[in-house]
């Protein structure tokens, strides 16, 4: 299965993410800064996807986005025991949000640009 994951590299909890992707050993994954691929985060953005409001997965042509590409990725990652914490509506409704509203404090402390378009 080919995976095309659009993530903030300047972002240090998707960066971490990214790097903790086990993904890899089971899936042809590119990962991919998006920072570096503003044409295609344009497009994503016409179709609605907002790279500003998560992280954006291309898989066999269907799109997943925020907290959807989360639980996506953690039901492909065959690792270890499975419990999934990210498939319920507290991560969806609750804790995401929170995650991103962090994700924009921070980078605002850090001196980067939060917003990638």
């Amino acid at each position: 299965m080919n995976l095309d994951i659009y993530y903030d590299k300047e972002c240090p909890f998707c960066k971490q993410y990214a790097k903790l992707m086990a993904l890899k050993k089971n899936h042809n994954v590119s990962i991919k800064n998006a920072r570096e691929y503003k044409s295609k985060i344009i497009e994503f953005n016409n179709l609605g996807f907002n790279i500003n409001e998560g992280l954006i997965v291309v898989c066999e042509e269907k799109i997943y986005h925020g907290s959807d590409a989360v639980i996506f990725l953690d039901k492909l990652d065959k690792t270890g025991i499975k419990i999934s914490l990210y498939d319920n509506i507290l991560f969806k409704k609750v804790l995401y949000p929170i995650v991103k509203f962090i994700r924009y404090i921070l980078l605002k402390i850090l001196g980067k640009n939060p917003n990638i378009l």
